[in-house]
């Protein structure tokens, strides 16, 4: 009488001799190895190759063909190995070195209003970049509009008082 099997690859019914109990069967569709078992016994699959499927095999680690490149970089134009000497580019918050500057000359050629602006936004904006929250692109925009600030803030000072003084002469 044959015995039958099932394959634990496909799930065809396998019907092998009683003679080849015991022994090793290849599935004709898929090509799993089986072990036959002897009469009443369950099917014992082979380790060595048994299915993908099959729970007691651990998973065989595939073979990554990309194992060897480097991670991907955030920007997907750059190249990447990156610029040389260049650490890569964290997210800042975007610097304001343009309106600060903007500020500063405004206020050295219009109004000292804006060379106040100018002062405090620049101060501001320095301690965010030196404490690596801002972008450090714009630091030399910031300190040149900052620097502008304080001489126009200096400046509009001077004016004020100079204006008092002369008030306060022609008064006399």
């Amino acid at each position: 009488m044959p015995i039958e099997l099932s394959c634990t690859g496909c799930g065809q019914t396998l019907r092998v001799g009683d003679e080849h109990a015991g022994k090793k069967a290849r599935c004709p569709k898929c090509g799993t190895i089986a072990t036959v078992p002897a009469e009443g016994d369950s099917p014992a699959f082979a380790s060595s190759e048994a299915s993908p499927f099959d729970p007691g095999k651990p998973a065989a680690e595939p073979d990554n063909p990309f194992a060897d490149l480097p991670e991907p970089s955030p920007n997907p134009y750059q190249s990447p190995s990156g610029p040389v000497g260049v650490a890569p580019r964290r997210y800042y918050k975007p610097h304001r070195g343009g309106l600060v500057l903007t500020f500063g000359i405004l206020g050295f050629v219009c109004c000292g209003l804006f060379g106040i602006a100018a002062w405090i936004m620049g101060s501001g904006d320095l301690k965010e970049i030196r404490a690596g929250r801002m972008d450090p692109a714009g630091q030399g925009l910031t300190q040149a509009g900052m620097i502008l600030g304080i001489i126009t803030t200096i400046i509009a000072i001077l004016q004020a008082l100079v204006f008092a003084f002369a008030v306060a002469a022609g008064g006399m």
